[in-house]
């Protein structure tokens, strides 16, 4: 178990005995209250659970991969914080691509780029 695992375990159930106990002396609103926000540590013990078992499988996997010699493709490296959602448009201001990789095409640069790619697949399959 990971700290983080640890932490929102114990708190889960402190909160549950808290709430078992405010039910004992019939405090249903605080019983409610206890209990919920228990079940949300205990949900989140539970993601980071199967979070840190991917990434170990994951490794598993990779090292298995390596010792039979077959090549590891790595996955390619988030450059900012919009990285996954931008689709290519203009990243955050903590991007690390260069910034002639950061803009959007025109129309015009589209259409370009398109000629000189089909003249381009043109030339090597002749």
């Amino acid at each position: 178990m990971t700290r983080l695992e640890t932490a929102l375990t114990l708190g889960a159930a402190t909160l549950a005995s808290a709430g078992i106990a405010a039910a004992s002396h019939h405090l249903w609103w605080e019983t409610t209250v206890f209990l919920g926000v228990a079940a949300f540590l205990a949900e989140g013990a539970s993601r980071e659970r199967h979070h840190r078992r991917a990434r170990q499988r994951e490794i598993a996997i990779r090292l298995e991969r390596l010792a039979r010699g077959e090549a590891v493709i790595e996955p390619p490296q988030p450059c900012c914080s919009f990285w996954a959602s931008s689709d290519g448009a203009v990243h955050g201001h903590d991007c690390t691509r260069p910034p002639a990789a950061r803009t959007s095409l025109s129309l015009a640069e589209q259409q370009a780029l398109a000629e000189i790619t089909a003249h381009y697949d043109e030339d090597t399959a002749a």
